[in-house]
């Protein structure tokens, strides 16, 4: 922070995120920004409140008693309704991972992954048949939530352990990630994802290095690479914005992409200084409001364009997709695919500032001081 401006506008965002009624809000603000230990006063009420504040209270109600949400029969569909879902954005938040909610619904992801193949790339099935589309043994599921249960506290687990081990294991030649093993021309993809690549970054960010497996450096290194050469939204050999959707400000990402979840991941490793994140800490900083906050500028909750979903009264699982729509555009949809819960409705409007997005930005640009 160069001038008496900036720091009036930091302080600025800082107080608002301080005020939040929203305490996971609070917590991660005086935490991660501020940084006050775990053992601070503030700390910990904003920690012990998380649970019990409306939104996130109603949404482990929802838990079945077994453990997890949505149908018993599946952990990831219906999008995002179902288990991982629910834990990753819980993780999110702050809830601890000693709630006991949190320790049912972690345990039954856990016994539900041990019993799936490992396998990579994964066995041919027939698009409709759902065993294709319920593993989760998959770079962008496996990143996040090996992320996900870290945060959790359970990344001395040997279910845990298993999984970034595997991340290392299926990293590609380039140096990243992809959950796509072909095209939509049904050739081998060769070349990383962006969305598959910063998923097990952001999992190694979560983890003390100490704890990274073997290979854990080099791997961590190898993806950071691959998101550094592309300055983390351009291509490599044009230098153009490879999606114009990843220069706008997001909340929650899950498995997609912008460039505020790309800087936050690659400064949370230590990176944040390298000269290839200046093009996206400028576009970032760009972004903000006169007041110091910054804006949730669009949404990929609504974006399906396809989900799984089972009928409630013939207790067959389906598909439904948009229909009409440019299916070259991943990310155009009218949302009907989906049934949104109640909880997002807390996180924010599009348009309008942003407690999460403003976080994010002060938890990247403070890496980069």
């Amino acid at each position: 922070m160069s001038s008496t401006v900036e720091v009036a506008k930091w302080d600025q965002a800082v107080a608002w995120l301080s005020k939040n009624e929203n305490p996971s809000v609070r917590y991660w603000a005086l935490k991660d920004v501020l940084g006050r230990s775990k053992t601070d006063t503030d700390v910990v009420a904003a920690l012990n409140g998380i649970a019990s504040w409306g939104p996130v209270a109603e949404y482990l109600s929802e838990q079945h008693p077994a453990g997890y949400w949505g149908d018993a029969e599946d952990v990831y569909w219906p999008k995002w309704r179902a288990t991982v879902w629910a834990l990753m954005l819980l993780a999110e938040m702050g809830v601890p991972g000693t709630n006991p909610s949190i320790k049912k619904g972690s345990e039954y992801f856990l016994r539900v992954m041990d019993g799936q193949d490992r396998s990579w790339p994964p066995p041919k099935y027939p698009d409709e048949d759902l065993r294709g589309w319920r593993l989760v043994w998959e770079p962008c599921v496996t990143g996040n939530m090996a992320r996900t249960l870290a945060e959790f506290g359970f990344e001395n687990d040997p279910r845990v352990r298993e999984m970034f081990e595997w991340l290392v294991k299926h990293q590609r030649d380039d140096g990243g990630w992809n959950c796509d093993t072909e095209g939509r021309d049904g050739k081998t993809v060769h070349h990383s994802s962006f969305m598959s690549t910063i998923e097990p970054l952001w999992a190694f960010s979560s983890l003390d290095p100490q704890k990274w497996p073997h290979g854990g450096r080099e791997a961590v290194e190898r993806g950071v690479e691959f998101m550094l050469m592309h300055r983390l939204f351009k291509s490599d050999k044009s230098g153009k914005v490879i999606r114009p959707e990843w220069t706008e400000l997001h909340f929650p990402l899950f498995y997609f992409y912008d460039i505020l979840h790309g800087l936050r991941v690659v400064t949370a490793l230590g990176f944040g200084r390298e000269e290839r994140t200046k093009d996206a800490g400028e576009l970032l900083l760009s972004k903000r409001l006169p007041d110091g906050t910054w804006p949730m500028e669009a949404t990929y909750i609504r974006s399906l364009r396809r989900n799984f979903v089972k009928d409630a009264k013939t207790g067959q699982w389906r598909s439904v997709q948009e229909e009409g729509i440019d299916r070259s555009n991943v990310y155009k949809s009218t949302g009907k695919v989906v049934e949104v819960p109640s909880i997002y409705a807390s996180l924010g409007e599009v348009g309008k500032a942003n407690p999460w997005v403003t976080l994010n930005a002060l938890r990247a640009l403070k890496g980069r001081e």
